[in-house]
């Protein structure tokens, strides 16, 4: 689970990479790099276009360094940049809501305190089934869903983040999770 503290960068960090200092733009990068990736990943479903998009986000960032408010969190302006490009490549493409996710990188993979073989067949079975039913789940259902549930954002950094008011946070995601428990159950999920 992130939290905003995995995003944070320095104040003093910002306003160096605002002046061109290229080793702030290095620490940003390096800092980010795996948040922007999985970010993406969200969105695009696809390994290799999460892999462009992030890149293609941190250059956008470089280039647009000067507009950046050093006042403020950096990851929230990042984040739209990304989501923004995001959205862009599957618009473009005209891509299919759903791909599969079954060779994400070891870094994305949760650390388990190794359970039983059962358990983990078990646990395995309800990841791909849950990634199968987020997959048919527009975008925006998918962003809000992860965000909230799985990064455990706050409603206010949900806000800030999307730039979107607190009350309307509340209502996309109470939507998205009745959308996700549909699909759930149209796949034959069955709650405890």
């Amino acid at each position: 689970m992130m939290n905003a503290e995995a995003t944070e960068i320095r104040p003093e960090v910002v306003s160096r990479l605002k002046n061109g200092d290229k080793s702030a733009f290095q620490e940003v990068v390096s800092r980010l790099q795996k948040q922007v990736y999985y970010h993406a990943l969200i969105v695009v479903r696809s390994h290799e276009d999460a892999a462009d998009i992030s890149q293609r986000a941190f250059i956008a960032l470089w280039e647009n360094r000067a507009r950046i408010d050093s006042t403020r969190p950096l990851y929230p302006w990042l984040y739209t940049v990304l989501k923004r490009l995001s959205l862009n490549l599957l618009r473009d493409a005209g891509r299919r809501p759903f791909d599969r996710l079954d060779d994400r990188p070891a870094w994305l993979s949760p650390a388990s305190d190794e359970p039983g073989p059962q358990q983990q067949l078990e646990r395995s079975e309800q990841a791909k089934l849950l990634s199968r039913c987020l997959g048919k789940l527009n975008p925006g259902d998918r962003e809000m869903l992860v965000l909230r549930e799985i990064e455990g954002l706050s409603y206010a950094e949900l806000s800030e983040w999307l730039q979107i008011p607190k009350g309307t946070v509340m209502s996309r995601l109470y939507m998205a999770r009745k959308r996700l428990k549909k699909e759930l159950e149209e796949a034959g999920y069955e709650y405890p």
